[in-house]
């Protein structure tokens, strides 16, 4: 699977999550997503999660988790990991456009108890989970070099943002801040 295949599975899989939930978009989507990958050959379904992890690993920045941070009021790394599922989850635009306006998550919606991100977790889980029901273990489901997991799962790029400097946010993320920002 390549990348623009990958980017039409995710748009296909999450215009049918709308069509059949738009209250649950993406825990609707976890259903819709697993249900296209079961449908799909092994080396497709490892396929997709390579992409999924390539694209996962671009998004690995301290300007993102910034944004994040701002926006969920605080993200660990485990937080900042299902956030760029999230993004993911929501299609190649999206996730172009973010990446290019850090500030634009400002126009992006969550449920306000944000399961909008335990369910991305489980759907960046989906292909995984697909090929274990298949017989795999996980190090067969594991694709791609070591360095590749760094990028993903390994420091940022960028320079680290500054927790407790609202006004640094305030400057560079100034729509986000506007929004979700604590200024007290």
């Amino acid at each position: 699977m390549d990348t623009n295949a990958f980017w039409e599975l995710v748009a296909d899989t999450r215009a049918q999550a709308v069509a059949a939930n738009p209250e649950s978009v993406v825990a609707e989507h976890v259903a819709t997503m697993t249900a296209a990958l079961e449908m799909l050959p092994d080396d497709e379904v490892r396929g997709f999660y390579r992409e999924l992890r390539a694209v996962r690993a671009r998004a690995n920045s301290w300007d993102l988790w910034a944004a994040a941070y701002v926006a969920l009021g605080g993200a660990s790394d485990d937080s900042f990991l299902d956030f760029r599922n999230w993004l993911i989850s929501h299609g190649r635009e999206t996730y172009e456009r973010v990446l290019a306006d850090h500030d634009s998550v400002a126009d992006l919606a969550w449920d306000e108890e944000e399961n909008d991100f335990g369910a991305a977790e489980l759907w960046a889980y989906a292909a995984v989970e697909v090929l274990e029901e298949r017989g795999f273990d996980e190090d067969d489901v594991e694709t791609g070099e070591e360095e590749d997991l760094d990028d993903e799962f390994g420091e940022p790029t960028g320079e680290p943002f500054p927790e407790d400097d609202d006004e640094w946010f305030a400057a560079r993320l100034p729509r986000l801040w506007a929004k979700y920002g604590d200024a007290d």
